[in-house]
């Protein structure tokens, strides 16, 4: 049990440290994208949209490459640890939380865009604007991103080495426990990673609904 409870909270650590970092780059990205217009504006987004898609395994595989001792950041021995693993999260996570938020930024009413620069606003009181109005879609770009990496497997598994009391989280030690037989063990980490899921998707949705009250209020 107290191994469950190590992994548990490692597993938390890495997983909420990769999809906060991931959160404070990809929507203010997705805002500015969304609120600039430049050339390759929609090269960006194809490149993003399409990094949506990618196989975790070959960002676990980058990212290892980039940490390797022949790598070129090998000489800070980040492979193997957490931080290696927080990383290939946040390269998974960041795609998925900036389409689904460009996407929801860019429907937002371009008369509410219009009201808002007759009124006054700087850009960045508009882009605030647009953000408030998309309150909703940008805790679904989370959540979305939250279910994608919680999960993950492939991608921890080559950066961290699944080793036991450094690297092991959930998820790596459910295919450790069903591999060694462990079915018992493999079950409690499952219903654990089941429980952190579900309480961070109800976090984050009362947050939401506060912020949409608050919106509301304000109006």
């Amino acid at each position: 049990m107290s191994e469950i409870f190590e992994i548990s909270i490692r597993s938390i650590y890495v997983n909420c440290t990769a999809i906060l970092i991931s959160t404070f780059v990809a929507v203010p990205l997705a805002l500015i994208v969304d609120f600039f217009g430049f050339r390759s504006k929609r090269f960006v987004i194809l490149l993003f949209q399409t990094l949506t898609g990618i196989p975790p395994v070959l960002v676990g595989l980058l990212v290892y490459l980039l940490f390797s001792r022949k790598g070129p950041l090998g000489n800070l021995g980040l492979l193997f640890t957490s931080t290696a693993m927080i990383l290939a999260q946040i390269l998974i996570a960041i795609p998925i939380i900036f389409s689904i938020c460009y996407s929801h930024f860019s429907k937002i009413d371009e008369k509410l865009r219009v009201i808002m620069k007759t009124l006054g606003a700087t850009g960045f009181q508009q882009m605030m604007g647009v953000f408030r109005e998309s309150s909703v879609g940008v805790v679904n770009a989370i959540l979305t991103a939250f279910g994608r990496i919680v999960g993950e497997v492939g991608a921890v598994m080559i950066v961290g080495g699944n080793i036991a009391g450094r690297t092991r989280i959930l998820t790596t030690s459910i295919v450790l426990y069903t591999n060694m037989g462990r079915f018992d063990d493999a079950i409690m980490a499952g219903a654990v990673l089941l429980m952190i899921a579900f309480s961070v998707n109800v976090l984050i949705t009362v947050f939401s609904d506060s912020m949409e009250k608050k919106k509301w209020y304000t109006r």
